[in-house]
C-alpha cells in the first residue's frame, strides 16, 4: 500500500501524463523507471487521483488533487485597452491555472476565465500577478468580477453532437 501524500514523482508523472506524455516520456522525464511509472500510475488510478478514460488517454481528479477553487472571472476592458484582447488572451492561453478563456458578447465583459486554483491564497496571489501584468502592459480594467463555485455539482464535457 502508498504512503497517503503525492510525493513530488508522483505529482510529476500526473502532471506529465495530463499533458499527453506516455508512461515512457514520464519515466525519462522523471528519471525513473517505466515499471515504477506503470506501479505508481496504478496506484494513484486505484487512490482516485487520476481516470483512465481509455488507453494512454487520463484525468485528473482535482477535488482529490486539492485544487478546489474553481473560479469565473469577468473582465471589462477600458477603451483603450479593447485593441489588446488578441495579446491578452494569449498571455491568459500560457497560464495553466485558467482552463478556458472566452471572448463575450452581449454583456458589458469583453472576456471570460474559467481558472482553477489550490486555495483562496493561490487566487489572490495569480490576481496580483495578474493585474501587474496588465498594468506592466499599459492595459486598463474597468471591472474585473470573480465568481468563485462552492460545489460542483457537475462536471462534464458535451458529448452528443447534433
Amino acid at each position: 500500500m502508498r504512503k497517503k501524500e503525492l510525493d513530488d514523482v508522483d505529482k510529476k508523472i500526473i502532471e506529465y501524463i495530463l499533458k499527453g506524455k506516455t508512461q515512457s516520456e514520464v519515466a525519462e522525464l522523471t528519471g525513473v523507471t517505466l515499471r515504477t511509472v506503470q506501479n505508481r500510475m496504478k496506484a494513484l488510478e486505484e487512490e482516485g487521483y487520476i481516470i483512465k478514460l481509455k488507453e494512454g488517454y487520463w484525468v485528473a481528479d482535482y477535488q482529490k488533487l486539492g485544487l478546489t477553487v474553481l473560479a469565473v472571472i469577468f473582465i471589462d476592458l477600458d477603451m483603450d485597452s479593447k485593441n489588446k484582447i488578441d495579446m491578452i488572451v494569449e498571455h491568459m492561453k500560457t497560464l495553466d491555472f485558467v482552463e478556458n478563456v472566452f471572448e463575450v458578447v452581449g454583456s458589458p465583459y469583453d472576456l471570460c476565465l474559467i481558472v482553477r486554483y489550490k486555495d483562496i491564497e493561490e487566487y489572490r496571489k495569480e490576481k496580483r500577478k495578474f493585474m501587474e501584468w496588465f498594468r506592466k502592459n499599459n492595459m486598463r480594467i474597468n471591472h474585473l468580477q470573480t465568481i468563485i463555485a462552492s460545489k460542483t455539482y457537475k462536471n462534464h464535457r458535451r458529448t452528443i453532437i447534433p
